[in-house]
């Protein structure tokens, strides 16, 4: 049998250095197989996941808990049969939709060939107020639908850190909550762990129904299809992302140039921005976060970058960045 686990988080929170945080000191010694999901066409995180000798399936432009529920259905059984890897890690897009996600791994299940193991959140604890006032529906999904929450930024500071527990209890009272430095953390926290309540519901109606399960009844799109589980919006619904193909290299200094212009200047909101390029003396990788841009030098291929939000226009946002307006 082969133990999922689901590393969830939203835009930015530290999913993928989490990844390779387990990989190198809880599963060590595991067959691993990484199923990337970004909802952008460029699949940025998979490059990265790969650096580190991983076999990793991506599934881009799109979510695995609505639009491309289809496709990651077929790449689980596909890696079974191909890889037959002990451990399966799957990195759902920053913002998908958690419940979606386990139930599908859940109705797998019943095959004998899948175990869901964990279902781990990651907390960014600088926007935790302001991802939940705005994006709350699929912010708390995520943290409902956790058996472990993991803080990470935790350098902001023990207020934060306990302000952050105390807000993430009023919403989840039975997931494991560490604000440990990753590193850290005994194995066996990450290894396995209590089912949550909403879990075991979701659980406990597609047992009895064998259908797809709706918190609420009723709710159906006008093309026929259910909305997200828990009744969100399907994240193509809220959220948008633009990408990227750069075209000349491109100095440091010119990639925080362009990518700050676009950032300020852009209608909309941009919660996430990353890519690699080239440069003059190799490749560059950016990560954005609102406050935050780091850019480094990177042994990897690739000349894309992407940007997701919401009320973003495309054409504005490739005419900041190429400096046309």
């Amino acid at each position: 049998m082969t133990n999922i686990y689901l590393i969830s988080g939203f835009l930015g929170a530290g999913k993928t250095t989490l990844i390779k945080t387990m990989v190198r000191s809880v599963f060590r010694d595991k067959k691993i197989v990484v199923i990337e999901n970004d909802f952008g066409e460029a699949g940025i995180d998979t490059g990265i996941l790969r650096e580190c000798n991983l076999t990793v399936t991506s599934l881009n432009a799109g979510c695995i808990c609505c639009t491309l529920t289809g496709d990651f259905e077929k790449a689980l059984e596909r890696i079974r049969k191909d890889y037959a890897p002990e451990i399966i890690l799957v990195e759902p897009s920053g913002v998908g939709k958690l419940s979606g996600i386990a139930r599908l791994c859940m109705k797998l299940e019943n095959t004998g060939e899948f175990y869901l193991r964990r279902t781990i959140t990651v907390v960014d604890i600088r926007f935790f107020d302001k991802y939940l006032k705005n994006y709350g529906a699929f912010y708390k999904d995520q943290i409902v639908c956790a058996d472990l929450i993991l803080l990470s930024h935790q350098e902001e500071g023990s207020r934060e850190i306990c302000y952050a527990e105390k807000a993430i209890r009023e919403i989840n009272q039975e997931a494991r909550i560490e604000a440990d430095f990753w590193d850290s953390i005994p194995s066996a926290v990450f290894l396995d762990g209590p089912r949550g309540s909403a879990l075991l519901k979701l659980e406990m109606e597609e047992a009895l129904s064998m259908k797809p399960v709706r918190m609420k009844r009723g709710l159906r799109r006008r093309d026929g299809r259910t909305k997200g589980f828990f009744n969100l919006p399907f994240a193509g619904e809220v959220f948008s992302s633009v990408t990227i193909d750069c075209g000349e290299p491109l100095s440091e200094e010119m990639l925080q140039r362009k990518v700050l212009r676009v950032v300020k200047q852009a209608d909309g909101e941009i919660l996430r921005g990353k890519g690699i390029v080239k440069s003059s003396s190799g490749n560059l990788v950016f990560h954005f976060t609102p406050g935050s841009l780091l850019i480094e030098p990177v042994n990897m291929e690739g000349n894309q970058l992407c940007f997701i939000g919401t009320g973003l226009d495309g054409q504005q946002i490739r005419a900041l960045f190429n400096g046309e307006l």
